[in-house]
């Protein structure tokens, strides 16, 4: 276990400079506590790497240039080897491990191994803790390997608002209270207000709500980052059979939150954005003209992508869920209503959806709604089995399993909901690839789009939450490091320096960071070195719990959290507050 602290000569150097802002600066014999030697550094601008010695002192980088006379208490030769800032996460769900008492939890290794340094909290409009101070202060008395940005939840608020009554737009009055709370953690340091519009309790807000809590933020320059309303050809909760209007599509989705830019001014984020579904391969060009237009117009409308053809957390059923509980549950709700999480509603699962696929009528709609959701999921060739009684089944996409069965693909999702695992709902394990390649390129080639990972800590055991199970997403372990292997060294998309760009200094500007996302002389020592011959991501769907290769250096404020591509078990992560806490 290794921790680097700075000689007390050397902060009182360091904090003086600070308090002047005399940067850069020289320390007196010019001896550090780390120098990274020989590396090619990319500094987060975008711009092609450049050979350079960087010296920190404390949780500051105090020099970048030759530094061939200085000397260090530490030194780590990166010749052949690449310097960058540590990785910023936009959608990250590490909030829920970092607020654990699980310490093996706080110190993030399926995250830090890839490099990131710092994430941001509130996601999908959900604080883990309210009100926000309380949430910081767990975070600070309880230590975690990496820093945190915190923000609004609108779920969080919305919630404390109208309680359980919030199947309904708010009221005036509702809006106003909502803000007040939106103000309450803006001026507890909060850097602005997170949203999840297509999930509960959000889905049922008004664009006028939600303008209008943006608006709160205004004054405290701070920015809106949302899963949208949709991002498909109809929201995740719906179903043909039970949609009653015109469903809510992708295009609707951004264009609800370019608007929000548009009535208040603020920075706009669409979070983990993707052109999810068969019927919406190819959507990523509409999305781009919509967001040029809009940069155009002088709005600071961006994106965070990440590096899958594949989403959602874990392993999820292709049937309908209306099909397996009694008629006498009401399943007017859409697919996320909380009738479905009473105890025992799937007991009798077979029965009932045996029941209904011998009716014609039933068995229509419920086709019907397989066909929606393998669509959504990528197509019957895309949507593979990866978990089921009968071993033979995993690896093959439904496609393949109806022409070896001589069935169509919704007889086979109903053949294994009947035949499967009877504690699995549908059961079998599968995962769909609902996104396409050429729409992640797209994305990625505009220099507005930020990387996101929207994972949470895992592989931690006896924390169920984030265990590992068939089917879970491989961008736990992976995301940041996939970004570079494929799309940078694979397929050559895009070059490193901008790879890096999109997960430093890009995602520091939209949130607000002044001495974070670059390195520079003055700003904190977050820092990455890794190899690029060997960097590579190893996680897979059938093995999602492997650590990436490559990423041999890691420090957060100054401190190793990878040592040589060991662990350190250091915890030198810091809260990130917004200094300006007040809207005057």
């Amino acid at each position: 276990m290794i921790r680097f602290k700075a000689r007390s000569a050397v902060v009182l150097a360091v904090g003086a400079a600070l308090a002047v802002g005399a940067f850069p600066f020289r320390i007196s014999g010019q001896e550090y506590d780390i120098l990274i030697r020989n590396g090619r550094v990319i500094d987060g601008t975008g711009n092609p790497w450049f050979a350079a010695d960087i010296a920190i002192a404390g949780d500051r980088i105090v020099r970048i240039g030759r530094l061939g006379d200085a000397t260090a208490r530490r030194v780590v030769d990166a010749a052949g080897m690449y310097v960058s800032p540590g990785f910023i996460d936009l959608h990250s769900h590490a909030d829920r491990a970092m607020t654990s008492e699980h310490l093996e939890a706080r110190r993030a290794k399926s995250l830090n191994s890839q490099g990131l340094t710092t994430v941001i909290g509130g996601p999908d409009g959900r604080n883990q803790t309210w009100p926000l101070s309380a949430e910081t202060a767990s975070l600070r008395s309880l230590g975690h390997a990496m820093n945190f940005v915190p923000m609004v939840g609108h779920s969080t608020v919305r919630a404390e608002v109208m309680g359980d009554d919030y199947e309904r737009p708010a009221t005036e009055e509702e809006i106003a209270r909502m803000q007040a709370l939106v103000r309450e953690g803006m001026e507890s340091g909060a850097w602005g207000l997170g949203a999840g519009v297509e999930y509960r309790p959000a889905r049922f807000s008004s664009p006028q709500e939600m303008i209008a809590l943006a608006e709160a933020v205004a004054p405290y320059d701070g920015f809106y980052v949302a899963h949208q309303r949709s991002e498909a050809a109809m929201p995740l909760w719906e179903l043909p059979s039970t949609v009653d209007d015109w469903p809510v599509d992708g295009n609707q989705g951004l264009a609800e939150t370019v608007n929000i830019a548009r009535e208040t001014g603020i920075r706009v984020v669409a979070s983990h954005h993707k052109a999810r579904g068969r019927s919406s391969f190819g959507r990523s060009g509409q999305d781009t003209l919509v967001v040029n237009r809009a940069r155009e117009e002088g709005l600071e409308v961006y994106l965070d992508v990440y590096p899958y053809e594949t989403f959602g957390g874990g392993a999820r059923p292709m049937i309908p869920r209306w099909s397996l509980v009694h008629d006498t549950v009401d399943t007017s709700g859409g697919r996320d209503s909380p009738v479905y999480s009473s105890e025992g509603m799937f007991d009798d699962a077979r029965t009932h959806l045996e029941r209904r696929w011998a009716d014609p009528e039933l068995q229509g709609l419920i086709a019907r709604d397989i066909e929606w959701i393998v669509d959504h999921n990528g197509g019957p060739d895309r949507v593979v089995v990866v978990g089921y009684p009968d071993t033979t089944y995993v690896g093959r996409t439904l496609e393949e399993l109806g022409r070896r069965m001589g069935v169509t693909y919704q007889e086979v999702v109903v053949h294994m909901a009947l035949e499967g695992y009877p504690e699995v709902l549908g059961g079998a394990w599968t995962r769909g690839y609902g996104i396409h390649d050429a729409d992640i390129i797209n994305y990625y080639r505009q220099d507005y789009t930020a990387t996101a990972s929207d994972a949470a800590v895992s592989g931690v055991e006896g924390v169920p939450a984030f265990a590992s199970r068939p089917g879970a997403h491989p961008r736990h372990f992976g995301a940041f490091t996939r970004k570079i292997a494929r799309y940078v060294k694979d397929l050559q998309a895009i070059t490193l320096p901008f790879a890096v760009r999109s997960m430093t200094g890009l995602p520091a500007r939209i949130i607000g960071l002044e001495d974070r996302g670059f390195l520079r002389e003055g700003y904190r020592a977050d820092v990455v070195v890794f190899d690029l011959e060997r960097l590579r991501d190893r996680a897979t769907v059938l093995e999602p719990d492997l650590f990436s290769e490559g990423v041999d250096y890691v420090l957060v404020n100054g401190v190793f959290t990878v040592d040589n591509g060991e662990f350190t078990d250091e915890l030198p992560g810091a809260v990130i507050l917004r200094q300006r806490n007040s809207a005057n």
